[in-house]
């Protein structure tokens, strides 16, 4: 059985920093001992290898590592008032502008922007509606999970019968359910890590969705994260956190806001193209 030593949990953690943001602390070491079974890492050598190369560089060890350190729970329509706004939002967009982009930033296994496509589509009126959605994540293993847009019955107990006809049919043999091309063709699936210096991801967005993320970084990185995400949203904008997250010393960046949904602060400038910050790292 694995016990993470003392030695071996500060390595963790000090990767988990650098190359995600996510500041552990020492009530997370039972919650790794648990993921490394899970990832058939079983006992101290193979995770001594795993650190070593990611610590070296290595582009797959670290992909592992950081599904130690992440969290991909998730769920359809989670918070559903923060839907009603993203479409409300959304269409007021296409009534100025002729489009709306909306970015689901923390996607996991593609519940949160399946849900979000949805709800365009019947706010809308119409199965193809002037919207984009970038659904991104740092995980690339739930990403490709959650392209192939096929869910348990569990994961769709949430969804009452009209929302399951209408945009889920089921997968034959399986006893899955696979996501309808309607909702699916508005979703552009892409890896990206908040942490990283370029995010390659152009402006503005009328809705950014970062729910469930920010709580997990330490106050550095989120700070930076938001204030990124402040030069992204369109300067009409929403930003949609978990209602227990909060801005804290990015408030500025935003207007007041309740139930997590936040205006961007109409002194902000919507951005555009490939962001680089040098200072990232600082």
């Amino acid at each position: 059985m694995l016990n993470i030593t003392n030695e071996q949990f500060d390595r963790v953690r000090s990767l988990s920093l650098s190359l995600a943001g996510i500041q552990l602390s020492e009530r997370h070491r039972e919650l790794l001992v648990s993921r490394c079974r899970r990832l058939k890492i079983e006992d101290p050598a193979s995770l001594n290898e795993l650190l070593g190369a990611a610590e070296k560089g290595d582009g797959p060890a670290r992909q592992r590592l950081i599904g130690l350190f992440t969290t991909s729970h998730t769920g359809f329509f989670r918070n559903p008032g923060h839907f009603a706004i993203a479409s409300d939002h959304a269409l007021r967009a296409i009534h100025k502008r002729g489009r709306a982009r909306l970015w689901s930033a923390a996607a996991a296994t593609g519940e949160e922007p399946y849900a979000l496509a949805s709800a365009l589509i019947d706010a809308a009126l119409r199965d193809d509606p002037p919207v984009t959605i970038l659904a991104t994540d740092i995980n690339s293993q739930v990403l490709e999970f959650a392209k192939r847009g096929e869910y348990s019955e569990v994961s769709l107990r949430s969804l009452d019968t009209g929302q399951r006809a209408r945009f889920f049919s089921e997968s034959s043999g399986s006893g899955n359910w696979r996501i309808s091309r309607t909702a699916g063709r508005l979703i552009e699936f892409r890896e990206l890590n908040l942490n990283s210096e370029i995010w390659p991801v152009d402006g503005p967005f009328d809705v950014v969705l970062c729910r469930n993320l920010l709580m997990y970084l330490d106050t550095h990185h989120r700070h930076l994260v938001l204030q990124r995400m402040a030069s992204l949203i369109a300067p009409d904008g929403l930003l949609i956190l978990d209602p227990a997250e909060h801005l804290g010393k990015s408030s500025h960046l935003f207007g007041s806001g309740s139930n997590g949904v936040y205006p961007r602060h109409t002194a902000q400038q919507g951005g555009s193209g490939t962001i680089r910050i040098r200072h990232w790292k600082e």
